[in-house]
Formats: C-alpha cells, structure tokens, sequence
C-alpha cells in the first residue's frame, strides 16, 4: 500500500497505519493504560486527571481500543493515546458547535475521536471525502448513518428518506424539521470539513440549530470555517479549539515516550519536545526510534524521522501539484526563515506578492506546516519546529537554496519588528554587513546592552572586510578585548576605527557625522579614554541645544542614538547631571522606534536608580514597559537591583543581583558589584566580599573601568573594611579617591564619626555639601553624618536642621540604605530627636529601624591580647591545638580556650574565617 496518494487519506489515519507496520510496532511491545476502568459513560476532566496520575503495564498485541464509542461511526483511538483532558473538557462543555482546527499531523481527529469514545450523547460521525463532498451526497450519507446507527433519540423515529433528499424541493426544511424531531442530547462530528465543496452546508447546520438546543456540531478542520464569521459571533454559541493548544507539552510528550520505551526522564522529554515542536505526529515518530539508552544517539534518528513526517505532511495530504509548486516550496523555505511572519513579512521572504503569500501560507497550514494565530493585531504565521526542517531536508528542490536575498530580508523584518539584537546577529552570520553597519548606527545601545558574547561572531569575519565600517570596527576591538586576543589587540582596534571616525567627520555632514562621533564615544569609552572622550560628549551635547543639529534634516534614530552615547559616557565618568539632561534630550526625539524609547528608558531608570530618585527611576522602567518592547536591557536592571536594595527584602535583592551577573557582560559586572557588596554588609557577609570587591573582577585587565564605577567600588572597599573593624585598612582606601569626588567626603565624614572626631565630620560633610550638583543619596549620606556630629557637639537646632532635610530626601525618594552608614549611637539618638521634633512620619523611622547597623565607635572596635595574637598566628599556620600547646608550653584546654576568646571577637567560626577577619582589621600580615 502506498500511502497518501490520494486526498482521502489523512495523517491522523497515518499514524495508525504506521503504528500497525511491523518496523513500528515490533514483537511484543508493552503497551500502557491508564489505571481504571474505561467506561463507555462520560467521565469528568477530574476524572481523567485523576487516572492519568497513576499507569500500570500489560503486554497486548491489541487493537488498542478499550470501548465501543457512543458516537457511530467515530475511529478507534491509537493504542498509543494520551489523555487530554483541557481539551476534552472543552469538547464536553456543551457548545452549539465546537471547531478543531489544525494541520495535518495535529492530531485533530485523535483528539475528537477520543471525546466521542466517552461522549455522554449519542451521535455520528461523518468523514468527508470526494463521494459526500457535495451537499446532497452530504446529508445522504450522514442520514443512512443515523438511520444504521438506530440510536438517535428522534420522536416518531423520522429520517428524511434517500428520495426526498434527492428529488428537486426544499432541502432545508427537511433538515430543520429532522432537528425539530429531536428529543435528547445528538452530535454530529464533521471530519476533513475542509473537503466539503459547498459551503452551505454550513449554512444548513446552522438553520437547524436555531431550531433546537439538543443538536451540537463539532467541525474538524484544516481551514477556515464559516462558522467563525464575526458577523454570526452572537448568533451561535461557538467555541474553537485553536491549533496551537493541539500541540503537545513537554509532560505529554512524556506520556507518549513512556508508551515506547517504559521509562522516561524530564530531560529526554525536554530533547523530544525541542525536535518534534509538540506536534503529535511527529512526537510519535521519534518516540518510536528511542533506544534502549532512552536518547536520540545519533542524527540518523532524527533524519528519520524528518523524512517520515515529510512523508505524512506532505504526501498524505497531497501535494500542490500546480506549474508553481517548485515556487512553492521555495516560498515556503524563505518564509520559515522567521517563524510569526505575517502576510506582509512571508511576502518580503519569499519575494511574491502579498497575495499569493497568503495562498500560500494558507497551503501550508493545511499541509501542517504551521497554524495562523491572531493576538489582535494582524494574524501570524507560525511553524511547527520540525516542518521546517522537514523544509530543509525533504520538502525542497535541491536547486531551491535559501538565498543571500532572503536572509537579508530576514533581518529586515526582524529590526522592522523591533529586535534589533537578532536582525543584527542575522546579518552578521550570514555576513551582510551594510546592514548590520546601518543596524549599528540607529540601535546601537539596544544590539550592545551589555550581553555577555554579542559580538563574538565577528572574531569569524575575515578583518579585511570590516575596515569600511567603523561600528563593527569598534565592536570587534570590544571583542577581542572582551574574549579574543587581549585588550591590546582591542585597544588597536578601537583607536582604529577612533581615528576613520574623526578624519571623517571633516567630510561629511548630517547622519553620517552623527555617526562619526557615536563611533567616536563607544571607541573611546570602551578603551577607557575618558578625556576625549567627555569632550566628545560636551560637543554632542553642545550641538544638540544649537541649531547645529536640525532633527528634521536627520533619521531620528541616528541622532538619538549619537545623544545616548553621549548620555552613557557622562555617566560612566560620574557626571550624572549632564548624562540625564543628554538623555532626556535623546528622548524626546520625535519618530525614534519603540526599541530606542525603551533603551532610552532603561539608561535614565538606571541613572536616576544610581543617584537615588527612585521615583524616577520607577517611572521610567514603567515607560519602558509601556513601549510593549520585550528586548531585555541590563541597565533598566540595574535599576531594579537598586530599587529592590532599598526594600528589606535582601534575599531578593541577591537573587535579583546574581541573575544581572549571570546574564551580562564585564562592563555590568562591574556596576554590580558595589550593590552585590553593599547587600554582603548588610547581611553581616561583609568579610566573603572584601576580597571579590578588593580584586574587582579576574578579567579586570580586559576592562576600562569607568570613573564612577571606581568611585563606587572604593566606596564599597571602605564601608566593608569599617563594617569588620578594620579601620586602618579602610583610611588607606579612601587615597584612591578623587578629591572632587563625594563618595571621598562622605566615607571621610563617617570615619571621624567612628573614631569620634565630631569636628572632622562636620568639616569634612560641610565642604562636600556645598556642591550644587550632589546626587539626592550622596546628599542624605553627608547631611545625616553632619546632623550626628552636631549632636554629638551638642547643636541640637543644627542637628534638626541637617536631620530634617535628610528625612524628607529620604521620604521623598524612598531610600533606606543611608541609614546604614550611620554609627549604631549615632542611629538611636537621631531616631529620637526625629520622633521628639515630628521630622518624619512614624512609618518612615519604624522602617529606619529596621535597617541593619554596620558600624560602631572606636570603643567598640576588636583588640587581641599579645598571647591571642600569638595564639591566632599559630592557628592560620595550620597546626593543631595539641602542637600549638607544645609550642607555648601551655596545657590545650589553654588553647581551645583562648581560640575560643579569638573566635568570639572576630565573629568567627572556624580558622580560615578568623584569618580573613584578623586581616581585615590590620591584625595579621596578608
């Protein structure tokens, strides 16, 4: 038998003629079934959910069919059938009429003929084929049907007779008056609808059922069915079954391999469900070349069964067999380049008008290649996983290859949808570079956010055909630097492209000098150039408030582009105000792409995170949701790590801190730190993360580290030191400081504090304080160190003053973590001059409260006595008590005492944590 040489045969009746071939079914095969009886009844889907928990194994060379179904005529369900409960339900749910759509190979039947074998109604089931493809040979075979079937619940048991349906006369009263005779619950299942050459049987279905509430319909279909006209929505009680629900999830695909092969893992599931895309099918077929070993051991396998389900999808449903079907197929190759394509993009792909795409794509859906899907916008199209290597390996002339033009189409229409990132690693794989040049020019920010190898495919393009394009010049010194040859060879590279930028820009003008300077700010930030680098951004900065830039002479994502970088370079060298005011020049742009507005969003989140608005910073990732931009940016990330570091949820700030490492880049890791070392603190993890903030990254010589991430990573360096005692250690940090910089004033200011310098604190927060341009946290940081000085003085007016002001910042952007820099006296005293003056809401001081304390005065700092310290010295050396008690001549209950004095004061347990302790605070050499 050669199978599918004729539209009769469907795929859903291949898959139980492959099951009976003997290659298929072997000797012996162990079949399972779901524990409990099956009951010609109707069973509930918490029934079926029930017995589906728990199988049970029996051998049987059987037909595989547990009851007679009360629907006449309906096929046996395959012995291999799964339980599908969702769907079921929905087909018991008792709708007028009930579609199930789906390609070829969906399991479209099996499903329907599983409902119909527990259906708690009688019914037919009529197959359409050529013989009742027409109205009248239609309704003639479906009522010699109920007339064999004697079950249908008809009063006066009328059925019109073969000569009134066939003599010339009103087919439609009969039909109305057959619906009127009915008495109890009927089903009529339409399978292969799609095959029905007159669409007024439709029609016909529906005049009956508005006669009557004991008729249902179920369609089975491949296309479209009148029934979901929108102008009969409210006349009829329709439900769909929608193609993409047919597919299997990973726990069926489970179900249908432990009919094979007995036993299964999740991770197998996992491979069979990534390779067959859930469609049944062709989840059946790799589930029957299993081995022993439960994997897919070789490509072999899959081979096979790629050129399986080509036969089923293909031949069993027939093949176009116009002049035009090699173009088809073709078509079909480009258009499965992308899966969700619309008419639109299919038609860009394949290179054909709009129309004949939408044929087309409609031939494919009923083929099984696919499924329309409407998420009210315009309807996409998506492919099954494996047809589209069935496109690949089978479906396809060997002289119709997918072509230079179509993949440059692809990533047309992939940054046309606004996925930057992937039209860009398209054109890159597939080395067309032009576009990936003019990708780079508008979506910079969005291609590089900061992912960890997004530039690593240009190591593989020959260096001779980038030196035309400065953007994927830049980025490939970012690479080397990154992952390649060394920050050397990425150095080279960067001043390269530095220099064709600037020689340039004295030739040309409008987007292309934009461009020039972008590529001048990434090449020179990512090299650590900062000099030139901020005056490039002062000049780009400069020119956008002039009328030297003319948006309307420009492509607004260029010019928004440029501005972002500009942004992105003043805030890398700590100039936040100027990085904010760039960026929100760079906003309001006029027709610049969602994906842009959302990187542009994400940055200020990240800025206004950084310098403590986080009102702000709120609003903007708000904005960026509202683009409906699904593009992950590490900044606006960022931004979400340092809102949840104000909450007291520290636990999920680490887990939100670690996913930011794990997904990105050095250049974020290294933004990170500072908050993943903050969050240590406050946890009293503050001496694991001395040395990992100390050594910064184990790459750092592949990285420029940006001025503000040095001032923030000293920062930290200093408040870990002082939340572990080490005092000396922490004055030593703050030499790495610039003098301008506030983070130097404010661990100055908070050193006196701890060794009880009042005088000094308040110097030291005073002259910080009087820069116009502090970020609101530096500003609450030094007026709350001023305000405990002058306590401590005894100006308590003053005291008020400063606390007051720090209050409302901290009220107003919803800080807690300045709070934790203040000394624990310090804390208690201001917390009941606050409460004793009504500063600040009580809720405001109670979450104060709350806030751990890192630091304590001087007083309070570890000292070792001269014998502990010789007594530590020896324990980090490695010897045991029993050698250090010989060594001092001392008993070693002596010993353990002492360790124990040791351990207590440096808030250790063990050896290697008292070593790390005791260097920390200047008591041990490294």
């Amino acid at each position: 038998m050669v199978v599918g040489r004729h539209r009769g045969v469907r795929a859903d009746h291949l898959m139980d003629h492959l099951w009976s071939e003997p290659l298929v079914r072997g000797t012996g095969f162990v079949r399972v079934f779901l524990s409990g009886r099956r009951s010609l009844g109707r069973k509930t889907g918490a029934d079926v959910a029930e017995s589906q928990e728990t199988v049970s194994f029996e051998d049987s060379s059987g037909d595989g069919r547990g009851s007679d179904s009360s629907v006449y005529g309906a096929p046996i369900e395959p012995s291999w059938t799964i339980r599908r409960p969702d769907l079921v339900a929905d087909l018991d749910a008792g709708h007028a009429v009930t579609i199930v759509r789906g390609g070829s190979g969906f399991g479209k039947t099996m499903l329907v003929a599983q409902w119909a074998a527990r259906a708690g109604s009688t019914g037919v089931w009529i197959d359409v084929d050529g013989d009742a493809a027409d109205r009248v040979s239609f309704w003639a075979r479906l009522f010699a049907m109920v007339e064999d079937a004697g079950d249908a619940p008809l009063a006066g048991r009328w059925i019109p007779t073969p000569e009134q349906l066939t003599t010339r006369g009103d087919l439609r009263r009969l039909l109305v008056r057959f619906a009127s005779h009915l008495e109890g619950p009927f089903a009529i299942v339409v399978d292969n609808a799609h095959d029905l050459g007159d669409t007024a049987v439709e029609d016909d279905f529906r005049a009956m059922l508005r006669v009557t509430d004991r008729l249902r319909v179920v369609i089975v279909t491949r296309g479209t069915s009148s029934f979901e006209r929108r102008e009969q929505g409210g006349e009829l009680d329709i439900a769909e079954i929608e193609p993409r629900r047919l597919l299997f999830t990973a726990r069926e695909c489970a179900l249908v391999i432990v009919r094979s092969v007995l036993t299964v893992d999740a991770q197998l599931a996992q491979e069979v469900h990534a390779i067959a895309g859930g469609m049944p099918l062709a989840t059946r077929l790799v589930a029957e070349l299993l081995d022993g070993t439960n994997r897919l051991s070789t490509s072999r396998e899959t081979d096979l069964v790629i050129s399986r389900v080509a036969e089923a999808l293909v031949t069993s449903a027939g093949v176009p067999g116009s002049p035009d079907e090699a173009d088809f197929w073709s078509f079909l190759q480009r258009a499965s380049l992308l899966d969700g394509v619309t008419t639109v993009e299919a038609a860009r792909l394949g290179g054909v008008a709009p129309e004949a795409a939408r044929d087309w794509l409609d031939r494919a859906r009923s083929l099984g290649f696919g499924f329309w899907e409407s998420d009210g916008a315009e309807p996409r199209f998506h492919f099954v996983p494996i047809t589209a290597r069935v496109l690949e390996r089978s479906a396809i002339p060997s002289g119709r290859a997918r072509t230079a033009n179509a993949e440059a189409a692809a990533a047309e229409v992939l940054w046309s949808r606004g996925d930057a990132r992937a039209a860009w690693a398209r054109a890159i794989r597939t080395e067309q570079l032009p576009l990936a040049e003019r990708i780079l020019r508008e979506s910079f920010s969005v291609v590089a956010d900061d992912m960890p190898a997004a530039f690593e495919p240009l190591l593989a393009v020959a260096t001779s055909k980038l030196r035309r394009f400065p953007f994927l010049t830049t980025l490939l010194g970012i690479a080397h630097a990154r992952v390649g040859n060394g920050r050397a060879v990425g150095s080279a590279y960067l001043s390269s492209a530095e220099q064709f930028a600037r020689s340039r820009m004295t030739e040309v003008s409008g987007d292309e000098r934009l461009a020039m300077l972008a590529v001048r700010l990434i090449a020179l930030r990512y090299d650590g150039r900062w000099a030139p680098a901020l005056s490039v951004a002062t000049d780009v900065s400069a020119a956008a408030e002039r009328v030297d830039v003319d948006r309307r002479s420009h492509t607004p994502d260029v010019l928004a582009s440029t501005l972002l970088q500009a942004a992105l370079t003043f805030l890398d060298a700590g100039q936040h105000g100027s990085a904010l005011r760039t960026a929100d020049r760079a906003l309001a742009v006029p027709g610049i792409r969602p994906e842009s507005v959302s990187a542009i969003h994400g940055v200020l989140a990240a800025t206004h995170a950084a310098a403590g608005a986080l009102p702000l910073a709120e609003g903007h990732l708000e904005a960026r949701r509202r683009t409906g931009v699904v593009t992950r940016s590490s900044w606006a990330e960022l931004a979400g790590v340092v809102i949840l570091l104000e909450s007291p949820d520290l636990e999920a700030t680490v887990r939100a801190a670690d996913a930011l490492v794990a997904s990105s880049g050095p250049e974020m890791r290294l933004h990170s730190i500072p908050l993943r070392a903050l969050v240590d603190a406050a946890m009293g993890r503050s001496l694991t993360s001395i040395a990992t903030v100390a050594d910064t990254i184990l790459d750092r010589d592949r990285i420029a580290v940006p001025p503000a991430v040095r001032s923030s990573l000293n920062r930290s360096i200093v408040v870990l030191y002082l939340a572990v005692g080490a005092l000396a250690h922490a004055k030593s940090a703050i030499r790495s400081f610039e003098k301008s910089d506030p983070a130097s004033a404010i661990a100055r200011s908070q050193i006196a504090l701890i060794e009880d310098k009042a005088l000094e604190a308040v110097a030291a927060a005073s002259d910080a304080l009087s820069s116009p341009s502090l970020r609101p946290r530096d500003r609450a940081e030094l007026l709350l160190a001023r305000a405990a000085a002058s306590l401590r003085l005894g100006g308590e007016r003053a005291a008020i003053h400063d606390l007051s002001e720090a209050l409302r910042i901290l009220d107003g952007n919803r800080l807690r973590t300045p709070w934790l820099f203040l000394v624990a006296p310090d804390r208690t005293a201001l917390s009941v001059l606050a409460a004793d003056a009504e500063l600040a809401p009580r809720v405001l001081l109670e979450e104060l409260d709350a806030v751990p304390a890192l630091f304590t005065r001087l007083e309070s700092i570890v000292e070792l006595t001269a014998r502990e310290r010789e007594v530590l010295t020896l324990l980090v050396s490695g010897l045991s008590v029993s050698a250090i008690a010989r060594q001092l001549v001392v008993s070693p209950n002596t010993v353990k005492k002492q360790r124990a004095s040791i351990y207590r004061k440096l808030g250790a347990t063990t050896r290697e944590e008292a070593a790390i302790a005791a260097i920390a605070r200047g008591l041990l050499d490294r």
